[in-house]
C-alpha cells in the first residue's frame, strides 16, 4: 500500500500540469505567435548591432564599400532567393579569397599547408590584415554562424543587403593584397615597452605634449627624447650602427603624418592631454593598429 500511495503521490505534479496544459491550449496558441515575434526582434536587433561594428571596424581598415553595378545586381540576386542563404554565401566568397591568396602568396609547401588551414588568421598574423580590417571579418564570421544556427528566424532583406555588400568589399580587399608582409612590428613594440618604462620612472613629466609636436615636426623625436631621459633610456638600437637605424627615417615619417592629422585632438582620440610621454606610447601604439604600412624588420 506504501508504494502505491508513493506511486501516486509521484505522478499527481506531472497529471496536474498536463491538465492544465489541455485546459489552457486555447490561450497558448494565441500567446505563441507573441513569443516568436519577440524573439524573432532580439535576433533582428542583436544582428543589426553585429553588423554596425562590422562596418564601422571595415570603414576604419579602409575597406571599399561602394559596389560596382555588377557587384550590386548580384548582391540583388543573392538576397531576392534568401536572405539568410545570401549571408551564408557572401561568407564563403571571404574564406575562398583568403584561401587562394595564401595559395598565391605563401611559396613554402610546409608553411602553405599550415596556412590554408586558417588562411584568414595566416592573413592577420603576418600583418596583411590590419587590426580593424581583422576584427570586421570575426564580427562577419559571428553573424554568419547566428544566421546558419538560428531557427525560424529570418534575416530582414535589408541586413542581408548590408552583410552581402560588406563581405564582397572586404572580400575585394583580399584579392587586392600584393604580397605578405616580409617584415615585422618588433620595432615599434620595443618603443613602446621602452616610452612605458620612462613614463613609470616618474622623472620625465615635465616632457610636455607641445615637446613632443615640435620634436615631431622636426622629425627628431627619438633623438629627443634619448638627450632628454639619457640614464633612463636606452635607444642604441637606433644609433647609426644599431640594427634598426635604417627605420629611424620611417618612423619619423609616420609619427609626423600622425602629428599633421591629429595634433590638438590627442584628449578626444586617445585620452591624453598632459604628457608627452604618453602621446609617445599612443601614437606609436596607432601605428601599430594601423598594421600596414610599417613593418620593420627583426
Amino acid at each position: 500500500m506504501d508504494a502505491l500511495v508513493a506511486i501516486i503521490n509521484s505522478l499527481a505534479w506531472p497529471v496536474t500540469v498536463l491538465i492544465i496544459i489541455f485546459m489552457l491550449r486555447k490561450h497558448l496558441r494565441l500567446v505563441l505567435p507573441y513569443v516568436e515575434k519577440v524573439k524573432f526582434k532580439d535576433f533582428e536587433v542583436n544582428f543589426r548591432k553585429g553588423l554596425e561594428d562590422a562596418k564601422a571596424d571595415a570603414e576604419e581598415g579602409g575597406v571599399k564599400l561602394k559596389a560596382s553595378k555588377e557587384e550590386k545586381e548580384e548582391i540583388l540576386r543573392l538576397v531576392e532567393i534568401s536572405p539568410s542563404s545570401a549571408v551564408i554565401e557572401s561568407w564563403k566568397e571571404i574564406e575562398i579569397a583568403a584561401r587562394n591568396k595564401v595559395t598565391q602568396l605563401v611559396k613554402e609547401e610546409e608553411k602553405l599547408t599550415k596556412a590554408k588551414r586558417r588562411p584568414l588568421s595566416h592573413l592577420e598574423l603576418t600583418g596583411a590584415l590590419i587590426p580593424s580590417t581583422a576584427r570586421a571579418i570575426r564580427d562577419l564570421q559571428s553573424l554568419r554562424n547566428q544566421a546558419a544556427h538560428a531557427e525560424n528566424v529570418q534575416i530582414s532583406k535589408e541586413n542581408a543587403l548590408e552583410y552581402v555588400g560588406l563581405a564582397k568589399a572586404i572580400a575585394n580587399q583580399i584579392d587586392a593584397i600584393t604580397e605578405l608582409p616580409r617584415q615585422k612590428l618588433r620595432v615599434l613594440t620595443l618603443l613602446v615597452l621602452e616610452f612605458n618604462h620612462l613614463v613609470d620612472t616618474g622623472k620625465y613629466n615635465h616632457i610636455s605634449i607641445a615637446n613632443v609636436h615640435e620634436a615631431i615636426e622636426h622629425k627628431r623625436i627619438i633623438e629627443y627624447i634619448g638627450t632628454e631621459t639619457a640614464g633612463d633610456s636606452d635607444f642604441s638600437m637606433f644609433s647609426q650602427n644599431g640594427p634598426y637605424a635604417e627605420y629611424l627615417d620611417y618612423y619619423h615619417e609616420q609619427m609626423y603624418q600622425l602629428y599633421g592629422g591629429y595634433a590638438g585632438n590627442e584628449r578626444r582620440k586617445w585620452g591624453v592631454e598632459n604628457s608627452g610621454l604618453c602621446l609617445l606610447v599612443a601614437w606609436t601604439n596607432e601605428l601599430i593598429q594601423q598594421g600596414s604600412g610599417w613593418h620593420p624588420y627583426e
